[in-house]
């Protein structure tokens, strides 16, 4: 291909996201990769514990999901004098079974959403150490995209959660309305 120099009567040409090479302009600065650097044991950190935390859900799932296939408590569950009498588990011994396999349920999507963010930290603290090395713009925008990730997660969840807060607050008042309503007295 012709250089761009070697024909002056060609279009001018700019190249808006800089050129392929790894020239020392296009070199992350030492304070930015010195900040980064000094953020990777932490990142690393949180990582591990997300990853051990995700891990025990994990395990606690299967154990109640184990549980729950073997039937094992049910005769114990029958014969507690406090709950035998209660006519929701004498009647019904899938009952059990269905709270330890809801509980197994709950337990695994709280494993997903405490290992998601500790892949996000991993990635992040491995696209750090990248950029140690590189010193390249490419590795810095790699590891701002694993940040913004696990960040977006956050968010993310966080907007649910205030979602969930809002509903349930909603729920309390409309129960008491129709508890009022229908004519139910509350205890002084």
């Amino acid at each position: 291909m012709e250089s761009p120099l070697s024909n002056p009567y060609s279009s001018p040409v700019a190249n808006l996201f800089g050129s392929a090479t790894n020239s020392a302009a296009e070199a992350v600065s030492p304070s930015t990769i010195a900040q980064l650097a000094g953020t990777k044991p932490w990142v690393r950190f949180m990582s591990v514990i997300f990853w051990l935390a995700g891990l025990f859900l994990v395990l606690l799932s299967g154990f109640y999901a184990l549980l729950a296939a073997s039937g094992t408590f049910n005769n114990d569950f029958k014969s507690n004098p406090a709950i035998a009498g209660n006519p929701v588990f004498a009647n019904n011994p899938a009952f059990l079974a269905g709270i330890l396999i809801g509980t197994s349920v709950y337990l695994g999507v709280f494993a997903f959403l405490t290992i998601y963010p500790a892949l996000k930290l991993w990635k992040y603290a491995n696209s750090i150490g990248k950029l140690m090395a590189s010193r390249s713009i490419a590795d810095l925008d790699a590891a701002l995209t694993e940040q913004r990730r696990y960040w977006k997660f956050h968010g993310i969840m966080t907007l649910i959660g205030i979602c969930m807060v809002l509903i349930g607050i909603i729920a309390f008042f409309a129960l008491i309305f129709t508890a009022i309503s229908s004519g139910m007295k509350f205890p002084r």
